[in-house]
């Protein structure tokens, strides 16, 4: 699925980038653009907007991968909605 992979830092600054998602396996892969010049200090958040507008929240440990809502137990018999990434392997999922 094509669409736009979108950082943002914490001095405004937003960088745009074409971007495709593996929507089988949750995986960006995300055209380099030349950052040169631009003061980045903080990175806030990442995101990816597909070509229908729908917006992926990004991994913010590994930054190649979508986060995807699953259940996950909670207190007694109650479940909870948690967010993971898509990639197994991912230090946020270990």
């Amino acid at each position: 699925m094509k669409g736009t992979f979108i950082s943002i830092w914490n001095d405004g600054i937003e960088i745009s980038t074409p971007a495709e998602l593996n929507t089988e396996t949750g995986e960006l892969i995300i055209e380099s653009v030349n950052v040169d010049g631009l003061d980045l200090d903080i990175l806030i958040n990442e995101k990816f907007i597909d070509e229908n507008d729908d917006k992926y929240e990004v991994c913010p440990d590994c930054h190649c991968f979508i986060m995807r809502t699953v259940m996950s137990d909670g207190i007694g018999h109650t479940l909870n909605e948690i967010k993971v990434c898509s990639d197994p392997y991912c230090e946020s999922n270990l």
